[in-house]
């Protein structure tokens, strides 16, 4: 028993299981983060972290994380009380914090409330953003290695089925591209990096589930923010149709929070390029259709965008052409034919009650 507390023990704190002494890790690497990318004794940032944690959007599972928060807690009463007009409160706030911790929690709260314009999931998102752009760098500094970049797949030749199945490519023995090479070795869910130039699309794409990457950073860790990810249905290395990238429409403007942008039609002419590199090979695509639909209910017969994986035949192509040219934000006049491979861009959109915006592109490269 003594070596098993040896074993599961981080400073003075000892665990009992492996899993209470994993959950230890990961508030101090949670910890880490936050000490790297915030000065904490800024009381304007101490108030913000502090509703965070308060609130449940940052957790803490360990006697380790909870000391943090205390120690968070301590800064914000020290400190950001200071920023109260009343000096009978302040006085007393002070008062309360040294001999009653509970009590100061609660004047914390008070000041807090000062602080709301900065918005709750500033943190997060400014963490967010930290985590991607330096992910971002990363494939960025890897393509210097492969200057020339490795040759997309081609269209469909003139004169073949469109609706054929060509040879499928055997995934082991493919070469990773070397951009790709980290990010794939920190999560081996990824599949891709998508990039739109001028613009805050700058990020890697997973594949797992429909759901755990709705609220998974894509380091693993808890976020609103989510990771964007293809439909689990779509084959990445061998693409279908229609390879559909899942992401949400944050008031921050990350993840695919920038697809609103493309309801100005201004907006889409200067930003119709997509470029898409999967781990094997680089794509590009352009925009042609920007729609607005809603998610239907199971017993509608309408046709569902985010149900077109596979075009089977002439008729699955033309449901879904004319799906879109219902739904088309700019006209029916749709650049499309059988044989295109499509990735479709979707995220939610509130001009209706389950609405949802998808940008439609074909790939030309």
């Amino acid at each position: 028993m003594s070596d098993i507390k040896e074993k599961y023990k981080i400073g003075e704190y000892s665990f009992d299981t492996f899993h209470e002494y994993r959950d230890a890790q990961e508030d101090l690497k949670k910890i880490e983060v936050i000490n790297d990318e915030l000065d904490i004794h800024d009381p304007e940032v101490a108030v913000r972290l502090y509703n965070r944690i308060r609130d449940g959007e940052i957790v803490f599972k360990s006697p380790i994380g909870e000391k943090f928060f205390d120690h968070v807690a301590d800064i914000v009463a020290d400190k950001s009380v200071g920023l109260l007009e009343d000096k009978a409160v302040v006085d007393e706030a002070e008062h309360k914090v040294r001999y009653q911790k509970f009590i100061g929690m609660a004047v914390v709260a008070l000041a807090a409330g000062l602080f709301v314009y900065f918005g709750f999931s500033e943190l997060e998102n400014y963490l967010t953003a930290k985590r991607l752009a330096k992910l971002s760098g990363e494939t960025k500094q890897g393509a210097q290695h492969d200057p020339g970049g490795r040759a997309s797949s081609s269209q469909a030749m003139e004169g073949t089925d469109p609706f054929s199945e060509g040879e499928n490519l055997d995934p082991s023995k493919l070469t990773v591209l070397p951009e790709l090479e980290s990010a794939l070795s920190s999560n081996p869910d990824l599949v891709g990096w998508i990039r739109i130039a001028d613009t805050r699309i700058d990020y890697p794409v997973v594949q797992r589930d429909n759901s755990y990457y709705l609220d998974h950073a894509f380091d693993g860790s808890q976020d609103s923010n989510g990771t964007l990810f293809m439909d689990e249905r779509c084959d990445n290395v061998n693409p279908t149709t229609n390879t559909i990238i899942y992401g949400h429409n944050m008031n921050s403007g990350l993840m695919f929070g920038g697809l609103k942008h493309y309801l100005d039609e201004d907006y889409l002419n200067s930003h119709r390029t997509i470029e898409f590199t999967s781990l094997y090979q680089k794509r590009t695509y352009e925009i042609v259709a920007v729609c607005l639909a809603e998610v239907e209910y199971a017993d509608d017969d309408n046709f569902r965008y985010y149900n077109f994986i596979s075009a089977e035949n002439q008729n699955d192509w033309d449901a879904f052409v004319t799906s879109v040219q219902r739904v088309s934000v700019y006209g029916d006049n749709i650049d499309l034919a059988p044989g295109d491979k499509v990735m479709t861009l979707s995220t939610c959109n509130n001009y209706t009650e389950d609405g949802r915006l998808f940008l439609v592109a074909k790939q030309i490269s």
